[in-house]
């Protein structure tokens, strides 16, 4: 069983280092960490030094490129995008949004700088984390889309020899769906050849829009991408049976196209926003989730999330506790 946890909040090296601990004897035997553009900009021998506390441990060390962009999940900010607002995504009527285009040259290279840094400071593995054009709140009726910047429309005129439209039509959802899978087999290729052992895994979005992907076996067929998973996580007040039926849904999703496409298999646990309470819900999603087939199973984040008060569990050290009792069991 491969057992992990995200880590974000601290970039004090001893105190990261207590926390490393804390981790392994959680149970973990990876933990996957956030790095951001500030911490690519500003903490390069920080994170490098946590990556060795975190190997000390005996933990496999997954780097995430944190909302670099606003292409990728994260709360963070993107420095990229305020100072290359040429590389900015446009909407339908040509508005510019707060996020990278993934088929802009300029953004693809940071995004080759980004890698070249994960791997410097000590990657093991690279977690590319839900990546996605610009999303708008499509399930609340909005009709907005993107990116239709001109690389964009270049791009879409010489493949389908017209003219992209503004509105939203099956061509444009094939479009950028392909653009998707482009951008991660860029990088995926890429990071191999700059390391060759280096472990490339990925995280859908669990549902598809026209800004994520509609058919995952597309993304799974990517020869140098390692691991898929998605993130199946569920809302308070949900009931036990709406929880089984969401998580064992993705579950069974992923690990038959794991199967069919000789992939490895990874659900991550939700771990943030648990209710006072409810705690046993992650003792039914990871049943759930082993029941499935998955043997590769991680949990968003370290310690119910405390460090971050619009994401923390209303008690964490219950979260935890929780977490490490359901690992201890699967060992």
């Amino acid at each position: 069983m491969k057992l992990g946890v995200s880590y974000f909040g601290s970039r004090m090296p001893d105190d990261v280092a207590d926390d490393m601990k804390a981790i392994r004897d959680n149970r973990c035997n990876f933990v996957v960490h956030t790095f951001s553009e500030e911490d690519m900009e500003f903490y390069p021998g920080t994170m490098e030094k946590i990556v060795k506390a975190s190997k000390k441990e005996g933990l496999e060390v997954w780097i995430d490129p944190w909302a670099v962009g606003q292409t990728w999940g994260g709360e963070s900010y993107s420095n990229f995008i305020a100072k290359n607002v040429d590389a900015m995504q446009k909407n339908a009527e040509g508005g510019l949004l707060p996020a990278a285009c993934l088929n802009n040259p300029k953004y693809r290279k940071f995004m080759t700088e980004w890698t070249d840094a994960a791997i410097k400071i000590g990657a093991d593995n690279i977690f590319w984390d839900e990546p996605h054009f610009y999303l708008y709140p499509e399930a609340e009726g909005c009709k907005g889309w993107a990116c239709r910047c001109d690389i964009c429309c270049d791009l879409f005129k010489k493949r389908f020899s017209k003219d992209m439209p503004v509105v939203m039509d099956d061509n444009v959802r094939l479009f950028k769906e392909d653009c998707l899978v482009d951008f991660l087999k860029f990088l995926c290729d890429y990071a191999k050849t700059k390391k060759k052992d280096i472990v490339n895994s990925m995280c859908y979005l669990p549902f598809e829009n026209t800004s994520t992907f509609t058919d995952w076996s597309k993304v799974a067929k990517i020869a140098s991408l390692d691991i898929i998973g998605t993130d199946p996580y569920w809302r308070k007040g949900q009931t036990e049976q709406e929880i089984v039926k969401r998580v064992g849904g993705q579950a069974e999703r992923i690990a038959k196209l794991a199967k069919e496409y000789n992939k490895e298999g990874q659900i991550w646990i939700l771990n943030f926003n648990i209710a006072k309470g409810r705690e046993k819900d992650i003792e039914l999603a990871i049943e759930t989730t082993h029941k499935a087939g998955i043997r590769n199973i991680a949990a968003w984040s370290y310690y119910g999330t405390y460090q971050m008060s619009n994401l923390s569990s209303d008690d964490p050290k219950a979260v935890w506790q929780t977490l490490g009792r359901m690992y201890k069991k699967l060992h």
